[in-house]
Parts: C-alpha cells; structure tokens; sequence
C-alpha cells in the first residue's frame, strides 16, 4: 500500500550530523519515512540552508524551502531601526510574539501554504514551537504534531538567568520577555495540537502538568554511530568541547571552564593538556580564549570526527539553556569519557559515575577532568559504557 502523505515543517535542512537541530530533524526525518511519504519543507530563520545529503533525498518525496527572510513583520523592522537602545529595548519588550516570529507574516503563512500544496496530508508535522503559526492554517482539519525539542520558555529563562550572572542586564531582561512571549505562544497553540513531543521524560511531565489532557510524548534525541574509533594517541592529553557558539550557553560555558575551571586544572593535572573549543560562530570572547597556551579555537569545520577522534575527553560545562544534550550522545558515540554539569547532563536517562561524571562547581569540575588525566582504567569504563548506551539511542529505533 501507498504510504499516507505527510508535511515536515522544519526551520533547518534535516542533516546526519553536524548541529544538534539539524540532528534531530535528520533522525525524525529517517523514522517519518518508515510510515509515511515526507513532504519536507524548510523554513530557515536563521541562515540559507545547506545542500541536503543524499539520505535526506530518499526519505523524502519533495524538499521545498521557503525563504522566509524575505518577509518580516513591519512593526519589528521599526523596532530594528531604533537607534537609541534603550528605547529599543523597551519596543523589543512590547513586541507581541517570539522574535522568531517575525517572519511569519500573514503573506508568509500563505505563500507556504502555496508552496506545499500537493496531496491531501494525512499528517502535518511541525518542529519547534515558533514555526506554530505555519501549522495555523492545518489545525483542526488535518492531523497535526509539535514537536517542541525543549520547554522554550524555560529554556529563556534560564538564559536570561545566565546573563544576569555576566552582568548583562539588558540582554538579560529580553530573554526574560521572550520567555513570557513563548508562553502565551504555548498556551493559544499546544492544545489546538493532536500530538506533543518533547525530548525528555522531565519535560514530558512539565508540560502534561501544564496543558491537561494533551498527548504528550517523548521523542528522544538520539545519535547516529560513527563506527569503530581508536583510543586516541601521543600528547598532551586534550579536552574537547563542541557547541554552536552562537547560543549563548554554549559561549557561557566555553568562558566558564576556561576562565575559571582551567586555572584549577593546571594545579591538578601534573602533566601537560590541551583544550580544544570547536563550534560555529565564536564570538571574538571566544576566540580571544585562544590567548591562553592550552587552548585552541576551531570554529565551524565541515566534520567533527577528527576533533573527537584527536580528544580524550569531552567536557560539557554548560550553566544554562534546555532539552537534552545531543552533543553528550555524540561524545558517547565516539567512545570517548564525559565530565559535565547538571544542566549539561540533563535529560537523557544518564548515571553520574557509569555513563559519565558530573560536577558543578568549579573545584570540583577540575577534579572531574583530572581524574580522567591520571586514572585510565575510569577513563576507559566510562567510554565503554558511554558507548553502550548511545547505541541504544540510534535513529532506527525512533517510532512516531
């Protein structure tokens, strides 16, 4: 039998690896084409997509973008050519939706609607919650799916926490916005939806809790296995740390362990180290972390395999930010041990001390990261069973 028709809206082009959205919108993607003809169509908010990958290609019958960049809501370009901050910040914080919603303008929504015109959709699947207002016009008279990835109210706020930690009190208070803005986003849209996924059990509960009576499931991020990679060889032992830069926990934490952390480490490590930060878009604070001796700045690479395969550990001193972190499922991948924080941790079913460490403060973060150094047996278990438990968090076994 012919699979039933089924519309992806995506912000980003589905990928194997590389950004964590794009990951889970690859893997969701992969299990979507089990059951169903994939019309995929991209939205890209933030930058022209990439080039789909041939995988890409097969799981769908059509890929179509958008390019919403060339609609923006008027009343937020006003906002953008304020000149004096302060009074644009107080525009920003009166503007009415999620600043990723500028560009879904009534014109927007329905050249959309245009473009995916084609079969009779049996299913309409949306991913992230500020590309709700593209679902609009299907609601209530198709089957339609949200798949949230994170709590993103929660998630801006502990971002707007984060700043307020850095001083930045102006940045700070538009998060803090953005977060109401998301909530009230939530409450009109989420129940209107037939489906609701999340990426954690935690998140799950949250927002059951919040919207009774919804189906809500988790959709786990999961990891594609890169196959066989060596132990790493020679010296200096090297820390990696990988994440776009260009969300703010992840410049948080690049700053956070080598401003604080790696000092304490020098007086625990007994032996020389590297530390090298790989990710998109560094800011110049993270670039100019290159000034210390042990640090090295890759920015963007087109292939992350050669950075995990040169580490020997991985390193997630994330303070802020939501969902689950892919890049932990990554490191495990590749079979190699993690030291990370709470937040950095959180969400995926892990145990400190089996799959991974875990501190928080920064004493106890370089603790962490020196006994990798010095006890290779623990280095070793941790790796093996962080392997053990990426492979059962493979795209294959996604159901949706």
């Amino acid at each position: 039998m012919a699979k039933p028709p089924l519309l992806f809206l995506s912000p980003i082009m589905p990928a194997l690896g590389g950004n964590g959205l794009a990951m889970r919108a690859g893997a969701t993607l992969e299990a979507l084409a089990a059951g169903y003809e994939v019309h995929l169509l991209v939205l890209p908010l933030a930058a022209p997509p990439e080039p789909p990958a041939d995988a890409v290609r097969r799981w769908c019958a059509r890929i179509l973008v958008h390019p919403v960049g060339r609609h923006v809501d008027p009343l937020f370009r006003l906002i953008e050519g304020v000149r004096d901050p302060d009074e644009q910040l107080a525009a920003l914080l009166a503007y009415p939706r999620p600043a990723l919603c500028r560009f879904a303008t009534s014109a927007s929504v329905r050249e959309a609607m245009e473009l995916a015109r084609g079969p009779d959709y049996r299913v309409v699947h949306v991913l992230r919650l500020y590309l709700g207002p593209f679902a609009e016009p299907y609601l209530g008279r198709r089957e339609c799916r949200m798949d949230l990835d994170d709590d993103e109210a929660s998630t801006r706020r502990r971002i707007a926490d984060l700043l307020r930690q850095d001083g930045q009190e102006r940045m700070a208070a538009a998060e803090d916005s953005e977060a109401v803005r998301y909530q009230v986003m939530a409450s009109a849209l989420l129940p209107r939806f037939d489906r609701i996924y999340v990426a954690s059990a935690a998140d799950r509960d949250l927002i059951a809790a919040r919207y009774p009576g919804a189906d809500v499931a988790v959709l786990p991020n999961v990891i594609r296995p890169p196959g066989p990679v060596p132990a790493p060889a020679g010296e200096p032992f090297t820390f990696l740390f990988v994440g776009n830069f260009g969300y703010y926990p992840n410049e948080d934490a690049a700053r956070h362990f080598c401003g604080r952390i790696l000092p304490l480490l020098r007086e625990r490590a007994g032996r020389p180290f590297g530390v090298h930060l790989v990710g998109a878009q560094p800011s110049l604070a993270v670039r100019m972390l290159a000034a210390e001796p042990e640090i090295t700045v890759a920015g963007q690479v087109s292939e992350v395999g050669p950075a995990y395969r040169s580490a020997h550990a991985v390193v997630v001193p994330v303070r802020g930010g939501g969902g689950t972190r892919i890049k932990v499922l990554e490191a495990f991948a590749y079979r190699r041990p993690v030291v990370a924080t709470a937040v950095g941790a959180e969400g995926l079913g892990v145990t400190a001390g089996r799959h991974l460490l875990t501190a928080d403060g920064p004493a106890d973060f370089a603790a962490a990261c020196a006994r990798l150094m010095t006890e290779p047996a623990l280095a070793r278990a941790l790796a093996d069973q962080g392997a053990a438990f990426a492979a059962d968090r493979v795209p294959a076994r996604l159901r949706l």
